[in-house]
C-alpha cells in the first residue's frame, strides 16, 4: 500500500472542468500521465513515460531516478469560491450543491439542487425572467458538494497555534528574551501610558463621576455612606483604570539585532 504524505498540493483538475483540488504526496511509482512533485526543483510535472529505472517528465521530458520523487495523488476535496467542499458519492438534498459528473469525469458544472425525484434531481441551471430555468442530472451522475467550513477553522487554528509555537521559541532561544524582560517591557509601558493620560487630565471627569456616584449611593441609605466607602472608591478608581489602559494600550516592542 503507497505511504501517504500529509503534504498537500492544490491544483487545476482537468477532469473536473478545471476546478482545483487537493492533491497528497503518495511514495510509489509513477504511471504514464500521474503528476508528480520533484523536490529537486521544487517543480511539480506530468509524467510522460515510466522506465525501470526512473521517469520522464514534463514537455521536456526531464529525466528522474526512481526515488527521488513523490506521485500526487487526487482526493476528494475541491476549492471553488474560495471555499473546501468534499465531493460524496450519496443521493442530493434539495438546497446542496453538486457537480455533474459523467464516467468520472465533469465539465466543472456546479449546480444547486431545486428538488429531488426517483431518478433524477433537478438543478437550477440559470435565471430567467419568468422564473429558475431547471435541468435534470440522473442518480449516479453527479457528486454532492459538503462545504469543509469546520475543518478550514480548525486548519487556521492550527497554522495560527503554530505560528505562535515558532514567534515563542525564536524570542526565547534566538533572541535570549526571558518572560521577565517581557513583563518588565510591558510593565515600562503601561506606567508611561497611566502618566500620559494623568497628564493630560483623562482621567479627572470618569474618576469625579464614579466617586459622586458612590456618594449619592451611600447618602441615599438614611443619610449615612456605606460601610467600607473608601476601600470601595479605591476598587472602582482602580478597575476603571485598568478598563481604559487595557482597552486603549497599543504595545510595540521593537527588537533590534546587535
Amino acid at each position: 500500500m503507497p505511504k501517504t504524505n500529509e503534504k498537500i498540493h492544490v491544483l487545476a483538475d482537468e477532469s473536473l472542468g478545471g476546478i482545483k483540488r487537493e492533491y497528497v504526496e503518495v511514495d510509489r511509482k509513477a504511471e504514464v500521465g500521474d503528476y508528480v512533485y520533484y523536490g529537486k526543483t521544487d517543480n511539480i510535472l506530468t509524467i510522460v513515460k515510466s522506465l525501470d529505472s526512473g521517469i520522464l517528465m514534463g514537455e521536456h521530458s526531464y529525466w528522474a531516478a526512481n526515488g527521488t520523487y513523490r506521485v500526487l495523488e487526487p482526493t476528494n476535496i475541491v476549492h471553488i469560491d474560495g471555499e473546501r467542499y468534499e465531493m460524496v458519492d450519496r443521493e442530493a438534498e434539495v438546497g446542496e450543491k453538486v457537480i455533474h459528473m459523467n464516467e468520472g469525469k465533469s465539465e466543472g458544472r456546479v449546480k444547486e439542487v431545486a428538488d429531488v425525484g426517483v431518478g433524477t434531481i433537478d438543478v437550477i441551471e440559470y435565471e430567467h425572467p419568468d422564473g429558475d430555468i431547471t435541468c435534470g442530472f440522473s442518480h449516479g451522475c453527479y457528486r454532492v458538494l459538503v462545504p469543509l467550513s469546520k475543518e478550514n477553522k480548525y486548519q487556521e487554528f492550527k497554522d495560527k497555534k503554530r505560528g505562535y509555537k515558532e514567534v515563542k521559541n525564536f524570542i526565547h532561544n534566538e533572541l535570549g528574551i526571558t518572560k521577565e524582560d517581557i513583563q518588565e517591557m510591558i510593565r515600562i509601558a503601561v506606567s508611561n501610558e497611566v502618566k500620559k493620560a494623568a497628564e493630560s487630565g483623562e482621567f479627572q471627569s470618569f474618576i469625579s463621576s464614579k466617586i459622586d456616584s458612590l456618594i449619592e449611593e451611600g447618602f441615599g441609605d438614611g443619610g449615612r455612606l456605606l460601610y467600607g466607602f473608601k476601600e470601595r472608591v479605591s476598587q472602582t478608581v482602580s478597575n476603571e483604570v485598568g478598563k481604559r489602559i487595557a482597552n486603549n494600550l497599543n504595545i510595540s516592542v521593537e527588537l533590534k539585532s546587535q
